[in-house]
């Protein structure tokens, strides 16, 4: 969005990939989540399923992935420039 003279002024394109990166934001948060209640669950279970070593490399993942997916959802994408005629 872009203001002049008091009026908002939209560009769809920029608009578009506003909501994509949001929406990869969302996807990275949820698959980060779910990654590290699943690695808890099978940490956690009575049959050991994962093998120890790997289960800090799991939580590991999961945090990058959670904290790219909230990069992702606060950060401003700048928007393309129009060009002075």
């Amino acid at each position: 969005m872009s203001k002049t003279a008091g009026k908002m002024t939209v560009n769809a394109d920029d608009s578009r990939v506003n909501v994509l990166i949001r929406l990869v934001g969302v996807i990275f948060v949820v698959l980060g989540i779910g990654m590290t209640y699943e690695t808890f669950v099978q940490a956690r279970a009575s049959t050991q399923v994962l093998q120890p070593p790997v289960v800090p490399v799991l939580y590991l993942c999961s945090m990058m992935l959670v904290i790219a997916g909230f990069a992702a959802l606060v950060t401003r994408y700048k928007g393309s420039t129009q060009p002075k005629a």
